[in-house]
């Protein structure tokens, strides 16, 4: 899985917490066990399995993934996969032709002598979509909760802070909130931590309706809404899941952008050093 992990992230879209200070913050353990979707392939609208992807990947024929669909395809999709697309993921693929194929063989020729410095744009470009940058102390704020709670700058002394900033139509974003209360949250119960996840763009009753759902298979935490994106865009211009550690002393020590697994141990390994 964790190459399909790899080719999910490399075509979609880099395409944006708190635990226990009192009643605010939501540190405890899960108690219900967390039942994790699963993924749902589809290519030229048929369910595939991930063996048939990793064939498709060798024989370089992918164009593109998307996590989520339009809403025709998604009527489409629930007509036929019916309630298993509510309890899951689905990924649409889509793939070359072959006479794409064989153009894309002849710019690969091209295209290798400047990848080099492909690289080294793209690289600077997700540098210059982040305005906090590692090194910078955060500024005051005041968010709140889907409770009506406010949390302020204030309310965070001396506390290790994973701040994440997502979406409910970004399935990345949700698939790390499953991922999340093991990896990051159980660890951490009863240490200074808190967890700090702000909804990009989105009103009370989209975010409280999403979060029952998610209660309901087992992701249970307390979130912040950030409904005109005001707080966001005071980080970022552009780009979810998103996530910040900031040290005890209100410091932005470490950033990451997009989710897998990778991403997220890293996280959970910087958040282990800075709490101990």
């Amino acid at each position: 899985m964790k190459k399909i992990c790899n080719i999910v992230q490399k075509y979609t879209c880099v395409s944006v917490l708190f635990l226990c200070l009192g009643s605010t913050f939501n540190t405890i353990a899960q108690d219900k066990k967390i039942a994790k979707p699963k993924m749902i392939f589809i290519v030229e609208g048929k369910e595939v399995t991930e063996e048939y992807l990793l064939v498709l990947q060798k024989e370089n024929k992918i164009k593109a993934m998307h996590n989520g669909v339009s809403k025709k395809e998604k009527k489409a999709i629930v007509k036929r996969f019916k309630e298993r697309l509510d309890n899951n993921f689905v990924m649409k693929i889509e793939t070359f032709s072959d006479e794409e194929i064989l153009a894309n063989k002849k710019k690969q020729l091209v295209k290798s002598k400047s990848k080099s410095k492909e690289v080294k744009v793209a690289k600077k470009e997700a540098v210059s979509a982040s305005k906090i940058k590692v090194g910078d102390t955060i500024a005051a704020f005041a968010l709140e909760d889907i409770n009506g709670d406010v949390l302020k700058r204030e309310d965070l002394k001396g506390k290790v802070v994973l701040l994440n900033f997502w979406a409910t139509w970004c399935v990345p974003c949700l698939r790390e909130f499953y991922e999340i209360p093991e990896v990051i949250l159980e660890p951490n119960t009863g240490k200074n931590f808190v967890f700090i996840p702000v909804s990009v763009g989105e009103n009370r009753s989209t975010v409280v309706k999403k979060m029952t759902k998610l209660k309901d298979r087992g992701v249970d935490f307390n979130v912040y809404l950030d409904p005109k994106n005001e707080f966001y865009s005071t980080y970022r211009k552009q780009g979810i899941p998103l996530n910040y550690i900031i040290d005890k002393n209100g410091v932005v020590v470490y950033i990451s952008v997009g989710y897998n697994e990778k991403n997220l141990n890293k996280l959970a390994a910087k958040i282990k050093q800075l709490v101990n």
